[in-house]
């Protein structure tokens, strides 16, 4: 992948600090590209049968407020933008900080024990768990509720998975002067 250090989406300054000149579309792009294998996302199904409700087990996943959890997805775009177009919530889209690498999920079970790890692609997930291997986490903490909210790139990268490409546009020139 190109370097944003050696193109025009990026401006060096004499103290050494560095900034982006707006949102780094060029790279995106890359970024779109990669981020299916980079990821790790691990999808849930509900096994019981019964109809998906991703706004109930956020609800649920709020009182239990697992360390190191934050939203992500619609709820997260919807933190990030009070305008986000998109009614309803899809799946519930959750960002892990996993710095080591690894983490715990038995808060899944603990959130409802009908959830299990699709085994196919095909199968419609109703939990996505996406791990942010980074050293930081990037978190946003809300007042309102009790889980904080992943950051704006974890989110569009959320959205754009979900295939809600216009969201995605929307949301980044919304964010763009950010």
């Amino acid at each position: 992948m190109r370097k944003l250090r050696d193109n025009r989406e990026l401006t060096k300054h004499p103290d050494r600090r560095v900034e982006l000149t707006g949102f780094p579309r060029e790279t995106w792009q890359e970024i779109l590209t990669l981020a299916p294998s980079l990821r790790r996302s691990v999808a849930y199904i509900d096994a019981s049968g019964r109809s998906p409700d991703p706004l109930d087990l956020l609800h649920r996943l709020e009182k239990i407020a697992p360390e190191q959890v934050a939203s992500g997805g619609v709820e997260a775009a919807r933190h990030w933008d009070r305008r986000f177009n998109l009614h309803g919530v899809p799946r519930l889209d959750i960002s892990v900080h996993a710095p080591a690498g690894s983490y715990d999920e038995s808060f899944v079970k603990r959130l409802d024990p009908a959830l299990e790890r699709a085994r196919m692609v095909s199968q419609e997930p109703v939990l996505v768990l996406h791990p942010l291997l980074r050293a930081e986490s990037l978190f946003t903490s809300r007042t309102s509720k009790r889980l904080p909210v992943a950051d704006p790139v974890e989110t569009l990268l959320d959205l754009h998975e979900l295939r809600l490409v216009e969201q995605v546009e929307e949301l980044v020139e919304r964010l763009g002067p950010k």
